[in-house]
């Protein structure tokens, strides 16, 4: 047989075919979007290595199935075997273990620049010298973390945690180093991913004359996120298949052009989802109908924070008015649902310097379809790390040379804060440490 005939023209096919099934299998394993889309990977490649042959779709279905279960319990059985390591260690320094996840529970309770060392030291079994190459230190930091890590190991895991919950999140993958050559989270920018989008590229407006026309300017492809939730998710499964629709609707703008500067009609369709015909109306209705998610309704602009956060009955987010902070408002909005976006202004004295930034924070409650998707250009060029800030909330933090985020999935909602710089000087100097001192200056616990 032709292998490279059965690839390009086979498993594009069983591909599109089984896709659903197979990452429902291996999310069902792995617990979390990134782990499941790795095995679900590794699944058709083994479909290509074996060039099968099958009788039927089932029989496609049914050996997809067993693949898929196997390559799973095989990862899941080498995470196993590493936790020896681990174990190891606590034997060493004398600490009581009853459960794999709970010395792996201790081991994440650690503050990050501990917990990424003892990880991959005891863990993955590099030695100190490898660790101090990847993390970019010397090799007696990387000593003296391993040393404090153990300490705190011992200290800590007399106090009691929640049972039942780290082998999985280390099976995810949530032990968090902060470097290009190693990293997992409990997720990423890429589990937000939608796609790409063209847009203007005004990287040189100073140059670009005020006659110039839009034709004119030119563009460039960035990637897109979505705010309403993580992969795997009915919010972020609506959001998709809405981004999808709207690529291949009124290509040519004929209907937009009838509608021009007027109103389509629509009430919320309009406002929330950007309708212009019935078609669209319609498409939101089936999309919400098919995963179950409630249309955002109600909207209403708000130019007071107190009357926000008691509309949607949350605390005071914006925590730490005083000598060393300040906070503006800048204005927002909310649904019904208690789905709201604010925007705002925060300077703090941070531990060298005074830092000054722009924010936009938007939260989205679970079970409901949000369409707002952000241009986050190019998202290979972020680097990424878990962060405990004081507040009690572990947060995705991602910081770039152009902007930066702050991500956090709450019991019943989703909540993305877009940090971008100071939009009055046209700058943007955003240090990892100066991210996750703004991440503390945020009270997550203020939102139920």
């Amino acid at each position: 047989m032709d292998s490279s005939l059965y690839i390009d023209g086979e498993i594009a096919k069983i591909y599109n075919r089984q896709f659903d099934t197979v990452y429902r299998v291996c999310f069902s394993f792995m617990k979390n979007a990134t782990d499941a889309e790795d095995m679900v990977q590794e699944t058709f490649l083994k479909l290509i290595a074996s060039e099968k042959q099958f009788e039927s779709e089932e029989h496609e279905k049914a050996w997809l199935i067993v693949t898929a279960s196997n390559t799973c319990k095989d990862e899941l059985r080498r995470w196993k075997r590493r936790l020896e390591n681990i174990s190891v260690l606590f034997r060493q320094e004398n600490i009581v273990q009853k459960e794999d996840d709970k010395v792996l529970e201790w081991v994440m309770a650690l503050p990050v620049k501990y917990k990424q060392v003892i990880y991959l030291h005891y863990y993955e079994g590099y030695r100190t010298s490898e660790i101090a190459d990847m993390l970019h230190c010397s090799e007696s930091t990387v000593r003296n973390q391993l040393l404090r890590g153990r300490k705190l190991l011992k200290k800590n895991s007399v106090y009691s945690v929640r049972p039942g919950v780290l082998l999985a999140a280390v099976v995810a993958g949530s032990l968090v180093v902060a470097t290009t050559v190693y990293a997992a989270y409990v997720y990423r920018l890429h589990n937000l991913h939608l796609g790409k989008e063209t847009v203007l590229d005004l990287s040189r407006r100073d140059e670009l004359l005020e006659e110039v026309s839009k034709e004119d300017i030119p563009q460039k492809e960035v990637d897109i996120i979505t705010l309403g939730g993580m992969a795997g998710s009915p919010e972020y499964s609506a959001c998709s298949e809405w981004r999808t629709f709207l690529d291949g609707y009124d290509a040519d703008g004929a209907l937009f052009s009838e509608i021009g500067n007027g109103f389509a009609g629509l009430g919320e369709y309009e406002l929330v989802y950007n309708c212009y015909t019935q078609d669209m109306a319609d498409k939101v209705d089936e999309i919400c109908e098919k995963y179950e998610l409630s249309k955002l309704q109600g909207l209403t602009i708000m130019d007071d924070y107190a009357t926000l956060c008691r509309q949607v009955n949350i605390g005071d987010i914006c925590t730490g008015v005083d000598g060393n902070v300040r906070w503006e408002f800048c204005g927002g909005y909310l649904y019904d649902d208690g789905t709201f976006a604010m925007e705002g202004r925060v300077a703090w004295k941070g531990s060298s310097l005074l830092c000054v930034t722009d924010y936009q924070f938007e939260r989205t409650m679970k079970g409901s379809f949000n369409p707002v998707t952000l241009n986050v250009g190019e998202i290979e060029g972020y680097r990424e790390w878990e962060y405990s800030s004081e507040s009690g909330q572990v947060v995705l933090l991602a910081n770039s040379s152009l902007k930066a985020f702050i991500i956090a999935e709450l019991d019943n909602s989703f909540i993305v804060v877009n940090v971008l710089g100071d939009l009055l000087s046209d700058t943007f100097e955003m240090s990892d440490e100066m991210l996750e001192e703004l991440a503390d200056l945020f009270d997550f616990s203020a939102i139920p």
